[in-house]
């Protein structure tokens, strides 16, 4: 994956750099909004193979990202809070999780559904719309099964029945986003890693039960 992360870094910098020669003739947020037009979909393009990645070759693109917020006088709290410019770790966690909550409102190709059947028996105890979580390939392919969208069946599986619920992938994601943004206004280290772990879901939601 490092050629492929290389890859990506190499079409967007030239842009991020053009970009920053315009500091002085855009506000900042005409600036984020430029980002987001010209960069985000080239960066964001492999997301679904990028995901096998290893962590540290992941960071290299939310690095990327915080080094041009820094130079136009952001952190990326405000960014995210006032300007709903996530990291790309987050966009990349609510987008795999918005294609599962697509494949349960049974909305996308049926090769896909076949491939991601729901859970049943046991598995499905945390909300009634689980889906099968390949344990076999947790136990014996674990470092692999971390890195690919079956780590994160395991992760939607313990979301709450209220958000499972929803009735699209767009009010599905946008509830994500809104409970990114409110743990960012009152976490300003945690909310970076929402929705990227079990334990993190755990924190959001059943902390206090």
């Amino acid at each position: 994956m490092h050629p492929c992360i290389d890859g990506i870094l190499s079409k967007i910098k030239p842009k991020i750099r053009a970009l920053l020669w315009l500091i002085h003739v855009y506000s900042p947020a005409k600036l984020l909004s430029q980002y987001k037009c010209h960069i985000w979909g080239s960066k964001e393009y492999s997301n679904g193979a990028i995901i096998m990645a290893a962590p540290l070759q992941l960071k290299r693109l939310d690095k990327v990202q915080r080094g041009f917020l820094q130079d136009i006088g952001m952190t990326d709290t405000e960014a995210f809070v006032v300007h709903n410019f996530a990291p790309p770790s987050l966009r990349r966690c609510i987008g795999l999780l918005g294609l599962l909550h697509k494949r349960v409102l049974g909305k996308c190709h049926p090769g896909l559904a076949h491939v991601l059947p729901f859970a049943v028996g046991l598995e499905a105890d945390y909300h009634n719309k689980a889906l099968h979580l390949f344990s076999d390939m947790q136990h014996y392919r674990c470092r692999l099964y971390r890195r690919s969208l079956f780590a994160y069946i395991l992760i939607y599986k313990r979301l709450p029945q209220a958000l499972i619920d929803l009735p699209s992938v767009k009010c599905f994601q946008s509830k994500l986003t809104h409970l990114a943004k409110h743990r960012a206004q009152i976490d300003q280290e945690g909310w970076r890693s929402s929705f990227q772990n079990c334990e993190e879901i755990v924190k959001m939601f059943y902390s206090n039960n």
